[in-house]
């Protein structure tokens, strides 16, 4: 076969390998979790930033894994090339870079118990030694980097578990178990590296966040900072580019996502621009169970039994027979938030949820939010808005966003401060603090106006 065209100074090489016969089928197809082994370590893999090329039969048959290494040099120009197998599908992406950078442009094994084994690098003058010992017969990869006088790469005890190699049923049983143990949360939401890119704008970028049961955080950002670009990616609406979404434990793309979103409440601008002006209060909180707007059909009497129960919760229960069209905004929003808990969310999302509410009308809700989230059976509550003046004392911890990435996180006293939302918005700001409540005053420079 003849070399491609394409050339690139790094490559990244996934064995694929044919049929085990004690697997009794091709490892690249077992599953962890949801995805195969090839799926998952193919997404390890373009978190480098690097081509990466499947070698799924070998120019080269029983010569073992040199077999697959000489295809791909065959095939392929490189000058240096990373080489991974569906044998070990735990790789993580830190320890591939850390690879890559430890020894470039020579061979370098990682070895595990004495042992040189996946995943290796090796540079492209290293041809000729792979040829001349691949004639000899089949050999294994000790054989090989001790044939290149490679360099090791010994890991760290808390690394090693990403080596496992599953050659056999309890090897594959174990892999499973170590893949579940891993991907635990314990967070009512949690992301991790994550990253949205449309094009080339890079909408957020690897941010990680953890909200833990009990916590209540207010996210703060100027317009164009990432906030619904993030809070879309959460909810299931726009698909991450990279990086992993958790919510109640159960990982985005693991788990039914349309399912577990009814434990997420949202109240936002798009959903109460949606409803029905004729639709009576209780059965917009109703409407909730069902997640779905202009409710058609009669809910069941315990569906109503519970929105009339919100709505008291919400303290707007003498609302419960009037339609949308003659609600104040911020009635509407208390009628939305009962919508929201309809079913029994352990997060509630608010996002913006004071815009077009007047002076008093802020000031009655955001002293609402403060009782609802006090209750001891409370969800945790996100707030996403632009005012520090919203944030009312039950909020415990800030997100401050800037340019897509997470500038600071923290308690709300130390991320309310002059300095960092000078830098979050990128203009002079002075923060003030009365009690436990916040202000701020925009300090423009003077400018001559000719």
């Amino acid at each position: 076969m003849q070399k491609s065209g394409a050339s690139a100074t790094q490559m990244v090489f996934i064995l694929a390998g044919g049929k085990s016969s004690r697997m009794g089928r091709d490892k690249a197809s077992l599953l962890l979790g949801s995805r195969t082994f090839l799926e998952r370590i193919t997404i390890q893999a373009r978190e480098l930033g690097l081509p990466v090329i499947t070698i799924s039969e070998d120019d080269l048959p029983g010569r073992g894994p040199v077999g697959g290494i000489e295809t791909a040099y065959k095939r392929f120009q490189f000058e240096n090339a990373l080489f991974l197998s569906c044998d070990s599908p735990l790789i993580s992406t830190d320890l591939l870079r850390k690879i890559l950078q430890h020894r470039r442009g020579k061979p370098l094994f990682v070895r595990d118990g004495g042992r040189a084994g996946f995943p290796f690098a090796l540079p492209r003058n290293a041809l000729g030694e792979i040829e001349r010992l691949s004639d000899a017969g089949p050999c294994s990869l000790q054989d090989l980097s001790e044939h290149l006088k490679a360099a090791y790469l010994d890991l760290l005890e808390s690394e090693r578990w990403q080596l496992l190699n599953v050659n056999t049923p309890e090897d594959y049983r174990r892999a499973q178990r170590v893949w579940a143990e891993t991907r635990k949360s314990d967070a009512v939401l949690e992301v991790r590296g994550l990253s949205i890119r449309r094009g080339k704008t890079e909408l957020v970028a690897s941010l990680s966040w953890k909200v833990s049961k009990g916590q209540h955080w207010v996210v703060l950002g100027a317009n164009g900072c990432g906030k619904t670009s993030l809070f879309s990616s959460l909810l299931g609406y726009v698909t991450p580019t990279k990086g992993d979404i958790f919510v109640l434990g159960e990982e985005f793309g693991d788990s039914d996502w349309p399912a577990l979103r009814k434990k997420v409440g949202l109240v936002s601008s798009t959903v109460r621009q949606l409803m029905a002006e004729s639709e009576p209060a209780w059965i917009t909180v109703a409407s909730g169970k069902y997640a779905v707007i202009d409710f058609w059909g009669t809910p069941k009497p315990k569906d109503k039994s519970q929105a009339l129960e919100l709505l008291r919760l919400t303290e707007c229960e003498y609302l419960a027979e009037r339609p949308w069209a003659v609600l104040s905004q911020g009635e509407r929003q208390r009628v939305l938030i009962g919508r929201a808990l309809m079913t029994d969310p352990a997060l509630l999302i608010l996002d913006e949820p004071c815009a077009g509410l007047d002076p008093a009308a802020r000031e009655h809700f955001l002293q609402f939010l403060e009782r609802l989230g006090r209750k001891s059976n409370a969800p945790s509550i996100v707030l996403v808005t632009h005012h520090v003046e919203e944030v009312v004392p039950v909020f415990t911890h800030a997100l401050l966003l800037k340019a897509g990435e997470k500038l600071a996180e923290g308690p709300v006293a130390k991320m309310l401060t002059s300095e960092r939302l000078t830098d979050t918005f990128g203009t002079k700001m002075q923060v003030r603090r009365a009690g436990d409540r916040y202000s701020l005053r925009v300090t423009l420079e003077a400018k001559v106006i000719i």
